[in-house]
């Protein structure tokens, strides 16, 4: 039977972003989506994260959902990603220099998306809802064969429940679809390292203040700073560019219990300690300007960077893990922009909904998807674990910085090929 009703669980980028491509799909009558969401309608900024940066595959896909031409409006343009040495005070070089590249708080991306899903007839989203239970019901249910009449039923807490043909679960890395029916076994492993950040104002919009050895501004747009003790990123986010976003990796013990959340907000608060490792691993440098840019950020967030184990089970029955509650992984500058890539590959092989199953569209997604991500996944561990040390030493960090010339001398050679990728117009499994 074709597929009429889609449940996601999620109303992150991922979540929404998934439901406005199924919208877009041509169907008679037309595939209805309801998104469940757990936070209330009025959830604040902070608790939605920091500036994110959004490559020209990310763009590529929010611009046909509607969604590009506002994003743009609340971001600011990036054209590229330039790294600089915390030791000479040198650049380096740069990162996808001429790019179709935007950096955005991550609350105003969401808000964009909010917007035109409130407006696309047959999405619906509803706020504040907890799932308790995952079940599947009629002929093909678990782990056969999908038949005709299969549906998954969500138990939502208060015992309502809702009922669909598939349930994709977008609900990031503490993932309810994945813990509560898809793979409960494979829970999330502490990376080792957090990001603390925050914000610092300018005294001259457009200008962090901070200067080059060779007397150029040290931040145009978003500029990576590394050096032995870790990288610290520094960017505008906003038009007026009157706020600088900082974002310091650090390595730091898990003192936090079983899934870490409560015992990091105690060490988030512990304003004195955060801002100390930070002055300690990022205050002295060549760089001038960016001591005294770190003293004026109005308090550090910890965000605490767990991954999931590479592969693992996506699917079971009618139920598939998209993003993080699929892959979740160091957060090297895509993150987003790759959850956004699963929603339309997922909607561009749902397009067959009449003519196969559910368990053979599911299959046809892994087939297509698992062998980016493999890749995707072995790069960025590689580069979080060995760049990312605690204490490179001395030595360690100059060999690091050469590497770093030579990768982005090469970069621009292959990032033509690299963003012309698109999932919305892939072939599909015979």
């Amino acid at each position: 039977m074709p597929i009429t009703q889609v449940l996601i669980l999620g109303a992150g980028p991922a979540g929404l972003s998934t439901a406005l491509s199924i919208s877009q799909i041509p169907s008679s009558p037309p595939i209805r989506v309801t998104i469940l969401e757990l936070r209330p309608a009025t959830v604040t900024t902070a608790s939605l994260g920091g500036a994110v940066n959004l490559t020209p595959p990310a763009l590529r896909y929010l611009d046909r959902l509607g969604v590009g031409a506002q994003l743009r409006r609340t971001g600011i343009p990036v054209g590229a990603v330039e790294n600089v040495s915390l030791r000479t005070g040198r650049l380096l070089g740069a990162l996808w220099r001429g790019v179709d590249g935007v950096r955005v708080m991550r609350s105003g991306l969401v808000a964009c998306m909010r917007g035109v899903v409130a407006g696309r007839e047959g999405v619906e989203v509803r706020y504040g809802v907890r799932v308790v239970e995952i079940r599947e019901e009629g002929t093909g249910t678990g782990e056969d064969e999908d038949g005709d009449g299969g549906r998954v039923r969500v138990v939502l807490e208060g015992g309502e429940e809702v009922s669909g043909d598939i349930l994709l679960g977008c609900d990031g890395l503490h993932s309810v679809a994945r813990r509560l029916y898809v793979e409960p076994e494979r829970g999330e492993t502490y990376s080792g390292k957090v990001v603390a950040y925050g914000f610092a104002s300018v005294e001259e919009p457009g200008s962090a203040g901070m200067v080059r050895v060779d007397g150029r501004p040290a931040v145009v747009d978003t500029t990576m700073f590394t050096g032995r003790y870790g990288a610290i990123l520094l960017s505008f986010f906003e038009p007026k560019r009157e706020t600088v976003f900082a974002a310091a990796v650090m390595s730091m013990k898990d003192e936090s219990g079983v899934d870490g959340r409560d015992g990091w907000k105690t060490r988030g608060a512990d304003k004195a300690y955060v801002e100390g490792e930070v002055r300690r691993r990022y205050g002295s440098s060549s760089v001038a300007g960016l001591a005294e840019l770190l003293e004026r950020v109005d308090g550090w967030s910890l965000y605490p960077v767990y991954t999931l184990p590479p592969g693992g089970r996506w699917s079971r029955g009618r139920v598939l893990l998209l993003g993080d509650a699929a892959h979740a992984m160091a957060p090297m500058g895509e993150s987003i922009g790759v959850a956004i890539e699963d929603g339309a590959l997922i909607a561009r092989v749902l397009t067959r909904h009449r003519e196969r199953s559910v368990s053979k569209m599911f299959a046809d997604y892994e087939t297509l998807r698992r062998p980016t991500i493999d890749k995707i996944y072995k790069e960025l561990t590689w580069r979080w674990d060995n760049a990312m040390k605690e204490d490179l030493g001395w030595l360690w960090s100059i060999f690091w910085e050469w590497l770093a010339v030579l990768f982005l001398w090469v970069m621009p050679w292959t990032q033509d090929e690299y963003f012309a990728r698109d999932v919305a117009t892939i072939e599909l499994p015979a």
